[in-house]
């Protein structure tokens, strides 16, 4: 029944990529400027547009099923080299671990 309710796949998708039983839905991660200023927020690319603009999802922590999802010009969005499921452990413990994001 759950399965019909709004952003139950992607919750379900998320958690168990979070448990590793599945694939991640998230192509990268990405430092992203979603106030136009020096804040960084962590965030998962979900999708690259032919304009150079970006999906991106922002889960909040310590619970990554709560999610924000915002479209940034590239110049917004700065991709890191950390494995998608690094980035989540980081979300889930509130920031602790993070120096590899930044």
């Amino acid at each position: 029944m759950l399965k019909v309710a709004p952003g139950y796949s992607l919750i379900e998708d998320t958690v168990l990529q979070l448990l590793g039983n599945k694939k991640s839905p998230f192509s990268s991660v990405a430092l992203v400027q979603i106030f136009g200023n020096d804040t960084l927020v962590t965030a998962f690319v979900t999708d690259e547009h032919d304009d150079g603009s970006f999906s991106v999802f922002v889960p909040t922590g310590p619970n990554p099923p709560c999610v924000n999802i915002y479209h940034l010009g590239g110049q917004y969005v700065h991709p890191v080299d950390v494995p998608v499921d690094e980035a989540m452990r980081s979300i889930i413990s509130c920031g602790a671990g993070s120096t590899r994001l930044i």
